[in-house]
């Protein structure tokens, strides 16, 4: 196999959902499906360890800002419980 300097193979995901490594959307946990792998409509965020991570189009245009800042995009949370007032 030739492979180009700094070219690195793309790894191939699970089953037949084609070059992908994650199969929901971290934030939602909207399934990626086949059909999806084929259109533009999911973002796709590389990991530092060198894995994909595939956003859902909803979520990606809520993290937008974050996303073209390069900050790092968490799951939301829940909301720190309130504390009455003294």
């Amino acid at each position: 196999m030739n492979l180009l300097a700094g070219f690195t193979p793309r790894q191939s995901g699970s089953g037949n959902l084609g070059p992908m490594d994650s199969t929901t959307c971290p934030l939602c946990a909207l399934p990626r499906t086949p059909a999806d792998t084929a259109g533009l409509a999911w973002s796709s965020l590389h990991e530092r360890d060198g894995s994909l991570t595939w956003i859902c189009p909803t979520c990606t245009r809520g993290e937008l800002w974050r996303i073209e800042a390069l900050l790092e995009v968490n799951a939301p949370s829940a909301p720190a419980p309130l504390r009455l007032a003294a």
